[in-house]
Formats: structure tokens, sequence, C-alpha cells
């Protein structure tokens, strides 16, 4: 059974609801014959929420640190450690000489102030731990530290070779165990690595070896085949392996070009499959049924039923609490128009009568409901007014009359009445007065013609417009009931899908499409705001090891053979004009035989370094 913080990490939904009232219905809709002290101690509640004023509490997933941060905090942990313990050493005759140096007089409150300003500028000077996880392993040495006893006394030299020798002593037995325990997961890789000769270091020696190690390590969490190029990046790995693709390595039979083009392809097709397959799965734990590239006419139609049903609830709703008025007699009482005469009067002649007609139309409305000219009309016809106004979609004056006539029938008509129009109202801020939600349910000015096609609705949705603005649907969504939140499980299968659609379309992957389409939903919030962060750094991560296989070294392709020196030499005494005897054939036999080595030690996979990083279910609706 998960635990009420493992619940949250997958539903995030529910994160504003307090531990306690989670848990019982969670405990009265699925886990009832259980006792519910059990329960609670099974999900890892404390009794702190169930004293009085903990009913409130609210116990939040803590984010996952990500397979870069980790690697890094591990590798910059010894510089910001020593970094540190230098700072810490400089900082004392620091903070002496600025308490000195200070014109207050020594060992006031000035004096000290400027000492420890002093200090802190010495501190900032060393290293200083970038990462959450080298902060967290400095931090647990922190505490371990704080309690070894001060072995400053003397004189100021003798203070700091008393600190230095003990303090790098303690801190020695202190760093391993924490590190073991921060970096488990990638033991084996980071060990793996430090045992092989490393790449000439950049800086500090960190930036080669960590990517490395999350390339690695992002070919293995995704399943995804690399060749030996592809794995280290290595420029003439590379190069061979285009040219075996491409069967223009020279020195082999035609048949040989053939077979190992044939292997590599073979290859490549499964890497390809590889990288489907991650797209499949996240659709998949979106909850997403009909999502596919070629169905989006399908995820339109469950978009717009939800929302026509939603639409249709609230005003069944509105119309219920209306008819209740009228039978009870409420929509007569009369109500004064004048102020929706006004408004209308302010416009020209040409406007009302051709560029906005439904203002001509309202005026001929209220004539017509008062013949006798007595200023006022029934609230009933005032209704029927407003309904008219609704019809019109492209009128820049449908919302100033609408809100006037909200405005003339405050007070009026009886309780069924006043529940009316505040059922009215709330369907006119859900619906009516948002935008890309009235376009969703609208059709065209005098047409029955969608203003969305259906084959449209996810590119409005999700793709254009702001996170503000998909926000104002996606949000009416998860709140309409089961259909809503199937309708807005699609979306997040088809966006998972339109990644897939934007690598795979065509002959070639294009990294490029599939990177401009995940860095535009990343750099609006969407990618963070449909899949949590955690699914948001699954996306990238996948994203990044795509790259890693499909993005080529510069001049990896295109790039004439390099052979031995003696099988070279093989080459040219076939191309000269005095043969020897048999030199074709060993020529094409050494040289077949290196290459399919070479092929063979390019496409073998290494064993598994680190732990898969299981993740499922990461990308469920937020």
């Amino acid at each position: 059974m998960a635990t009420l913080a493992e619940f949250r990490a997958q539903y995030p939904q529910y994160n504003e609801v307090p531990d306690v009232k989670l848990a019982d219905s969670l405990h009265e809709k699925f886990y009832s014959s259980i006792p519910k002290m059990d329960f609670y101690n099974t999900i890892g509640i404390g009794t702190g929420a169930l004293i009085p004023g903990g009913e409130g509490r609210i116990t939040l997933p803590q984010p996952k640190v990500s397979m870069r941060d980790r690697i890094m905090g591990v590798i910059e942990t010894p510089a910001a450690f020593v970094g540190g313990l230098a700072g810490g050493l400089a900082s004392i005759p620091a903070a002496i000489y600025g308490n000195l140096s200070s014109p207050a007089p020594s060992g006031s409150a000035e004096a000290r102030a400027a000492g420890e300003a002093m200090a802190a500028k010495t501190r900032a000077q060393f290293y200083q731990p970038r990462t959450e996880t080298a902060r967290d392993i400095l931090g647990a040495i922190g505490k371990v530290t704080e309690s070894l006893p001060p072995v400053l006394g003397g004189s100021l030299g003798t203070s700091l070779n008393a600190l230095a020798g003990p303090a790098l002593r303690q801190t020695t037995a202190v760093v391993r165990p924490v590190i073991s325990q921060a970096v488990a997961p990638v033991q084996n890789v980071l060990a793996n690595v430090m045992t092989r000769k490393q790449p000439d270091m950049v800086g500090m020696g960190a930036a080669s070896t960590a990517e490395d190690l999350m390339r690695q390590q992002r070919l293995e969490q995704f399943g995804i085949r690399a060749t030996a190029g592809e794995r280290e990046r290595n420029l003439q790995k590379q190069q061979f392996e285009s040219e075996v693709q491409r069967g223009a390595v020279t020195g082999i039979s035609e048949d040989a070009k053939v077979a190992l083009s044939e292997q590599m392809r073979r290859f490549e097709a499964g890497k390809k499959q590889d990288i489907v397959r991650n797209f499949e799965r996240m659709t998949a734990e979106t909850g997403a049924e009909v999502a596919d590239p070629t169905q989006l006419r399908a995820v339109g139609k469950i978009v717009d039923k939800a929302l026509n049903d939603e639409f249709t609830k609230d005003f069944d709703n509105y119309k219920l609490l209306y008819n209740k008025a009228d039978n009870a007699g409420e929509t007569l009482q009369q109500v004064p128009y004048q102020s929706l005469l006004d408004y209308i009067n302010t416009k020209t002649p040409t406007a009302r009568g051709k560029l906005d007609p439904i203002l001509d139309s309202v005026a001929e409305s209220l004539a017509m409901n008062d013949p006798n000219k007595t200023g006022s009309i029934t609230v009933r016809a005032l209704e029927d007014i407003y309904q008219q106004i609704g019809l019109v979609k492209n009128s820049a004056s449908a919302n100033p009359m609408k809100k006037i006539i909200t405005q003339m029938g405050e007070g009026a008509g009886g309780e069924f009445y006043q529940a009316s129009r505040a059922a009215r109202e709330k369907l006119s801020k859900k619906f009516e007065d948002v935008y890309r939600v009235d376009k969703l349910l609208g059709t065209k000015a005098g047409y029955i013609d969608r203003q969305v096609a259906l084959d449209d609705v996810f590119k409005f949705v999700v793709l254009d417009g702001s996170l503000e603005e998909m926000r104002t649907v996606t949000t009416l969504l998860k709140k309409a009931g089961p259909e809503g939140r199937k309708a807005y499980a699609e979306l997040q299968g088809q966006t998972i899908q339109q990644m897939k659609e934007m690598l795979t379309k065509g002959d070639q992957m294009s990294f490029k499409n599939l990177n401009t389409l995940i860095n535009q939903l990343d750099n609006e919030g969407k990618l963070d705001y449909m899949f949590g962060k955690t699914g948001r750094n699954q996306i990238t991560d996948l994203r990044d090891a795509i790259k890693d296989v499909v993005v080529k070294e510069p001049g990896a392709v295109n790039y004439p053979n390099t052979a031995g020196v003696v099988l070279r030499g093989l080459e040219i005494l076939q191309k000269s004009p005095i043969k020897i005897p048999l030199t074709q054939t060993a020529a094409e036999f050494a040289r077949t035989r290196q290459v399919k080595k070479q092929v063979e030690e390019s496409l073998k996979q290494p064993n598994q370094l680190a732990p898969t990083q299981q993740n499922q279910n990461a990308l469920i609706g937020k």
C-alpha cells in the first residue's frame, strides 16, 4: 500500500486536502475493512495529525533530485568541502582583522559586525556547493562536526595547526558513509568510470566525467540501445559507424558491405523502436486511451463532449430555478429598462444598423415588450432579451448589454428568481466569459459550423496560447468529474504523442523538431503544469537520451574511412598495375575481419551499470 506522500506524488491534485481528510476518504472508499488506526499507520500519518489543531496538516512529497544533481553533487562535494574548510580557517584571521581595523572600539557590536562581514567576504572567495545533493552531504557533515570539541586555543598559528589535522581526520570518517548513502543508486556507475582512463578534464575536471555518467544512466534508464560512438561521443567511432551503415567501407567485398550495412540498419531500427516504446509507455501512464497522431478528431470529440456536458449540467440547473420562479409568478414583476436603452443610443445609426445589428434588435425587442411606452418590462421579457443577446458571439456590444441586464434584475422577483440569477452568473463566468472555453463551445456567426474544428481542439487547447489560457480549459475539465478528467488525460497523452510525431515523422528521426516542441512547452511552463515536476523531468531526460543517440558529432557523417597502415598498403597493392598473387583475397580477408570486429564492438551493449530508475505513473495528471 502506498504511503500518503507517495499517493500525493502520483495525484498532486489532492495536495490541498489535509492529511486526515484525505486519509479518511481513502479509507472509506477503498480500505474500510482495515481498522482506521492501522490504516493511518500504514500510510504514514503521524499522531500529530490526530491531536486537536493538527487536522489541517498537509504533508507534501519531497521533490525528487535529478540524476544530474546527484552526480554533480557527488563530484563537487570534495571541492566544496575543502573550500568550506579552507574558507572557515581563512575567515578566522579575517574576522580578527575586520574587528581590529574597524573605527569602532574593539569588542563593540559595530567592531564585531565589521569582523563578521570581513569573514563572510573571505569565505565567499572559496568554492561553494552548487547542487542540492552537495549541500545535503555537507549539511550532514556539518551536523556531525558540530559535536566535535573545540580545539582553538593559544596563539593564532597554534590554533590553525590544531584545527586542520583533527578536522580532516574526523571529516574523512564522516564523509565516507554520507556519500555512500547519497549516491547508492549510481554507485556502480561511479566506480566503473573512476577505474577507467578518463578524458582530459575541463576546469575542475568534473564536467566530462559527469556527462559520461549521465549519458550512460539516461540510456539505461530508458532502455535505448546505442553504438560505442554514441555512448562515448567519439568522433572517429561515429565516422566509422556512419560509413558501415552507408556501405562506404573500403577494402571489403560488396557482399560484406551489404551484410554489415544491413546489420547496422537493423540496429538503428531497433533503436528507433526503443525510443518509440518510451513515448508509448508515457502515453499509457497518463491514462489516455485514444491519443494518437492519427486520432486528433477523436480526442477533440472527447474534450468537446466533456465541456458540453458540463455546460448542459449548469444550464439545466439555471433553467430549473428559473422555471420555479416563472411558475411562482416572480418573473412578472416590472423592471425599468432605460439604462439599457441609454447604452444603445450611445452608438451611431451605422453601428447599430450595419456594424453591430444586435443593438437595433434589442431596441426593437424593448419596444415590442412595452407597447404603451411605460419604460418598464417584465423580468420574463428581460430574460428573453438576455438569451437573444447570448446567441450573438461576435458582437462587441453583447457583453456590456448583458452586464446592464444583470444589474437591472438585482433585487427583482423573489427567492427562486434570485437563485436562478446566481446560477446564470456562475454559468457565464465558467463558459461564456472565458474566451477559449467560449470558442470551443461556440459556432461561427450565422452558421452551425464549430468555431474550433474537432481536429484542432488539441492544438487550440495545448499548443496555442499561453499557459494561463490553457489553464482556463484544463481546470474546467479536471473539475468536471470522471468524463472531464478522462478528456484531460487524452490531452496529456496527445501531448506525448505529438512529441513522438515531431521526432519520427519522415524517413529520419528529427531531434530538432522534437527539441523545439519540448522547449516551447517547457519555457511556457506547460510541461510542469500538465505532468508535474517528476513527469517534466522524465520528458526532458528522455529528450536528452534521444539527443545522445540521434545527434552526431560534427563531421561524423561523410568522413573518409581510416584504416591501419598495413591494410592501407594492401589496398594500394590491389590498385597497382603489377598484381601480386592472392593480394586481393588477403587484403579483403584481413580488412573484412577487422571491420566485422569493429562493428561487433560498436554494437555491443555494456553490462547494466546502474539500477534502472523505475518511474511508474510519473505522468498521471496533475
